[in-house]
Order: C-alpha cells, then structure tokens, then sequence
C-alpha cells in the first residue's frame, strides 16, 4: 500500500490546529474561573 505523505500531513496538521484550538480557549477559561473565584473570595470578606 502506498503511503500518501501529503494526503497524511495535511490531516495530522489539521489535527494539531484541533488540538490547538482546544486546549487554549480551555486555559484561558481556567485562568478566567480562578480570577473570579479570587474575586469572590475578596468580596466576602
């Protein structure tokens, strides 16, 4: 069977920019969580 490089690259760039594109935003959203919780924390007290 022949191995399609190009066909096979693409995808797994593709693949990455997924990863990507998940993993930051769900960061961000973390950072953001933890920000308000300190907030909250303050304006308890």
């Amino acid at each position: 069977m022949y191995f399609d490089w190009i066909t096979w690259s693409i995808w797994l760039v593709g693949f990455i920019i997924l990863i990507i594109w998940i993993l930051v935003p769900a960061r961000e959203f973390k950072k953001l969580v933890q920000k308000r919780r300190a907030e909250h924390k303050l304006n308890n007290h």
